[in-house]
This record gives C-alpha cells, sequence and structure tokens, in this order.
C-alpha cells in the first residue's frame, strides 16, 4: 500500500482512535491505550512539539518532575510496543479503515495517513515469495532433514495459491535466513520474504516465520508454532505447520492481501477504483452487512463496465447478487431476478481465469441458488481443488454438505477452514449448528449459534431461537424470534418453502420448525405439518 498523508478531519482522527481502542485485535496495555490517546490528542490540539519522552513519561505515565529519558527508556520501550500493537491492528480489524493513525520512529507524534492503493503499475503481476532457508536450533540429529524439508513442504503449500508466485525450493535452499535484502531483489526479484528458525527439543519442536518485505525489511507477519515431538507423526505436524503458515499469508484474507495491493488471479485491473471496488467487496462479505450491499454493487458494476475482462471483479460481483437473492436484499439492479444475473458473472469469470477457485466459488454459489445442488458442489470442488487452502471456499463447501445432513464431509471442512482463518465470517457456523441440533446437542448448538454474528441475516437467529427454546432458555429464544420477524414478519408461513428452497435435508426441515414453534414463533398451519 502506499499512504497518501494530509490533514484529516478530527472527527475521523477521534473515530478511528475509537475503533482502534475498542478492537479486541488491538493488544495494548492499559498504559499504552493512555499513551495512544494522548499523543493523538495533543496532535489533534496543535502540541505535536510538546511530544517528547518527558511529557509521555511525566502526564501519561505517572513518572514525577526529576524523570530523565536518558537515564530511563520506559518511553521507548513502550513506544515500540504500541507501534507493533498498531501494526497487528492494521494487519487485522484494521485492514479496511480507509484512515491510519501511525506513530513513526525517530519521534513520539502519530501520524495521520488516507490509505490509497498502490499505483496501476505496482498491480500488475502477483507477489514474488522467496522462502530462505530456515535457521536451525537444538539438537537435530535425530531428524537431520527436518528444516530443508519444511522448507519444500511451506513451499508446496504456498505454490497452491494462484495469487503468489514463489520462487522453486533450489532458489530457497540457496539463500540463507540472514540474505541481505537489497540483494532478494536484484538477484531474484523477490517483493517478500519467508524467513525463521526451527527448534527441536526433546519432546516437542517450535517453528518461528517471519514473513518481511524485502524492500524495506518490515516485518509484515510473525508467529510462532510449537508442536508435540512424536517421531511417527513428525513429518504429517511439520506439513500441518506449513499449510498453516501459508494459509495466513495468502489471498484472499491473508498477510500478504492486506499489505499489498494486488490482484489475486486474472487480469490485473487498470484503474484505481476498479481495485477499490474489490476491496470494498471484501470488508462487506466479512459480515454480509446489508447497508453495504448497494454500494458494493454500484462499484463493482462501474469496475466490470471499465474492465469487462477483469476476472476478480466479475467473480465478487456474481456473490453479491447471490447474496442479495439468499438473504432477501433490496438492489437498485434492473435485473429481476438477481440468479440469472449472479450466474452469467460467474460463467464468465471462469472463462477468462479458469484456474481461478474464487471465479469457480462464485460459480457454485450461483448453481446452488438457482436450484442446481449438484452442480454447485461440482464447482465448489473444483474451486476447492485449484486452491485447498483457501478457508472462504473450504467454509460454504462444509455449509453446502451441512444443509444436506452429510456431516462425514460437512464437519471436517467447517472445522478446517476456522482452525485456518478463526477470523472468518461467523455465518459458515450455521453448519456446525445443524450437526450438533441434528444430535440433540443443543448446548453445542446454541454456543455455534451465538457465534454467527451476522444481525442483518436472517438465520443466526434462527439458529439462536431454535436453541435457546430446546434448553429452556425463553427470554433468549423470545429476543431471537423478535429479531426474526424485524427482518421477516411472514417468515412462520413460508418457513418451509423457504427451507427447500436452500436444499436443507428433508429430515433438518421439521426439527427446525419445531424448534421455532417451541420459541414462540408463530407457524402456519401447513408448516407445523410439514
Amino acid at each position: 500500500m502506499v499512504r497518501e498523508e494530509q490533514k484529516e478531519s478530527a472527527d475521523a482522527v477521534l473515530a478511528e482512535l475509537a475503533r482502534i481502542l475498542g478492537s479486541p485485535r488491538f493488544d495494548a496495555s492499559e498504559r499504552n491505550r493512555r499513551f495512544l490517546t494522548y499523543v493523538v490528542e495533543e496532535a489533534l490540539a496543535g502540541r505535536s512539539e510538546r511530544i517528547k519522552a518527558y511529557t509521555i513519561a511525566t502526564e501519561v505515565f505517572g513518572r514525577d518532575s526529576k524523570f530523565d529519558p536518558q537515564l530511563d527508556s520506559i518511553v521507548r520501550i513502550e513506544a515500540g510496543r504500541l507501534r507493533r500493537a498498531l501494526e497487528h491492528y492494521y494487519l487485522t480489524d484494521g485492514r479496511t479503515s480507509g484512515l491510519r493513525i501511525d506513530i513513526p520512529r525517530g519521534g513520539y507524534a502519530p501520524v495521520f495517513a488516507v490509505e490509497a492503493v498502490a499505483l496501476p503499475q505496482a498491480l500488475a503481476g502477483s507477489p514474488r515469495i522467496l522462502v530462505t532457508a530456515f535457521e536451525e536450533e537444538g539438537d537435530q540429529s535425530s531428524f537431520p532433514t527436518f528444516t530443508r524439508g519444511f522448507t519444500r513442504s511451506l513451499i508446496i503449500a504456498l505454490t497452491r495459491f494462484t495469487g503468489l508466485r514463489v520462487f522453486g525450493a533450489e532458489t530457497a535452499l540457496r539463500h540463507p535466513s540472514d540474505f541481505d535484502l537489497g540483494a532478494s531483489r536484484r538477484e531474484v526479484g523477490a517483493d517478500y520474504l519467508v524467513t525463521g528458525q526451527t527448534s527441536l527439543q526433546p519432546d516437542h519442536f517450535e517453528v518461528d516465520v517471519l514473513l518481511v518485505e524485502a524492500a524495506t525489511g518490515r516485518v509484515v507477519w510473525a508467529e510462532t508454532f510449537e508442536r508435540q515431538l512424536k517421531p511417527s507423526e513428525i513429518i504429517a505436524l511439520r506439513n500441518d505447520v506449513a499449510n498453516r503458515v501459508a494459509r495466513a499469508f495468502a489471498p484472499p484474507y491473508g498477510a500478504i492481501r492486506s499489505d499489498r495491493a494486488r490482484d489475486a488471479e486474472g487480469k490485473a485491473p487498470e484503474l484505481l477504483g476498479s481495485y477499490a471496488a474489490v476491496l470494498l467487496f471484501y470488508a462487506y462479505w466479512r459480515t454480509f452487512d446489508q447497508a453495504m450491499i448497494e454500494a458494493v454493487r454500484v462499484g463493482l458494476e462501474q469496475a466490470v463496465a471499465t474492465e469487462p475482462d477483469y476476472a476478480e471483479a466479475l467473480a465478487c460481483l456474481s456473490l453479491v447478487y447471490s447474496n442479495a437473492y439468499r438473504f432477501g436484499h433490496v438492489t437498485g439492479a434492473p435485473d429481476p431476478d438477481p440468479r440469472d444475473r449472479a450466474a452469467a458473472l460467474a460463467a464468465r469469470a471462469v472463462e477468462l481465469a479458469p484456474s481461478s477457485s474464487w471465479a469457480r466459488y462464485a460459480l457454485g454459489l450461483a448453481r446452488w441458488f438457482s436450484g442446481s445442488p449438484a452442480a454447485a458442489l461440482e464447482a465448489l470442488e473444483a474451486g476447492r481443488a485449484l486452491n485447498p487452502n483457501d478457508t472462504t471456499i473450504l467454509a460454504d463447501l462444509g455449509q453446502r454438505y451441512a444443509m444436506l445432513a452429510r456431516w462425514d464431509e460437512a464437519v471436517p471442512l467447517l472445522e478446517e477452514s476456522y482452525a485456518g482463518n478463526p477470523a472468518q465470517p461467523g455465518s459458515y457456523r450455521i453448519g456446525l449448528f445443524l450437526y450438533h441440533f441434528a444430535h440433540g446437542r443443543f448446548a453445542e448448538a446454541l454456543a455455534e449459534a451465538r457465534r454467527v454474528n451476522a444481525p442483518q441475516v436472517l438465520y443466526g437467529h434462527v439458529a439462536v431461537a431454535a436453541a435457546a427454546a430446546e434448553l429452556g432458555l425463553d427470554d433468549e429464544a423470545a429476543d431471537a424470534v423478535s429479531a426474526i420477524r424485524g427482518l421477516d414478519p411472514d417468515y412462520g408461513v413460508h418457513i418451509v418453502d423457504d427451507l427447500e428452497g436452500r436444499h436443507v435435508a428433508p429430515e433438518l426441515v421439521p426439527l427446525i420448525v419445531a424448534g421455532l414453534e417451541k420459541a414462540g414463533m408463530p407457524i402456519a398451519e401447513s408448516s407445523r405439518s410439514s
């Protein structure tokens, strides 16, 4: 990303500060929260020149007037922690924020920057990843090939993502983990380095992994993985860690997507607005916020009108129309049936980018809501084959299998998807709700239903109402029924038609209807007897 620094309104900055402080992903101490608040408020008041180590120590940290920053490094240390907390926030909850608050090194005064997508020439091509040879710690004589094997497994996992260009193992193993950053760009043209170390202990192993921007040396992402050292399972455990690292990096929600404005698959956009429309779509896709859908639709329609070969935008727009149908969201689209538009857009995306897993995903949903579940599963499985690590495809495929009560296929996919990406939309937990509810595990079903967190989507409330009622939680069930009726006052009249139209298995429909009736939902006689 490039940042266009400019003076922003105090209201916008304070709103962004509130979002940061309210985010569970902003991992900062109470002292550093006061630190951030103080420097932002001082800057907005025009007193940036007062933001020094001494004033922070005395006015925020409670040091007395004798504080000497030359002797006490507390402010410098805490500033480093605060910078890391801010960077983590903007890689997670803050990745779609239009305004960014930073504290540049060398001082403590904040900078307020408008996030802008990189220049069009920077959008051409996919990011180039060099996995360097990892350092080794501990006694690895019992498993002398562990580290080289991990490097190769990580390269294989990353190459499954069509939005990345990954150098082969021969190139990777030729470069040590302390490989010069400038040389990485001159010699192999890498955009990012993956580096780190492995450590083998008698009873466990650890892998430390860092994703580093080659041009600047900036650490984009870092994590430590620890597993029990079981000789009979060491290869499988090593490969599991490699796959988890790859998921954390890769499109559509990974660290590289957050760090760079790049097209994942198909033709890269030539216009800034086209890519911005796709970024807005991904922000919408995490919550399915009804208030966003029309702005997302209009932006994507403009993108595909000006760049008709932009496959990713076509796939995203198809998904918008599929959502408009399945959630009953009103749009300004001229097409009387959004399913027709969804199917046409997805088919064109597949034609333009046949290796795009996201295009196949869009085609799968379009087919599902057009009444062809078998063809939908075929398209979704094709997307999964193209990119086995895409947690969105894993989750949605698992969701479809769950609706068909094909539990042996559904549950592993859903569990794997959330293990790989715990922050993905909670709406996919409906599949796990159905699994537990169908087997009479109502407490587990309610726990999954509560985690859906999509207030504008009716089905999360349906799940809560049915499970809470079975557990005798009358107040929670009544609140959920009220939310259902607020979204669709007549849902009790057409619930069976709705569930059957969504291909919910025949044995599941009466269970859900009975649960809603127990929750106090008015159900039409025809629905009760179905």
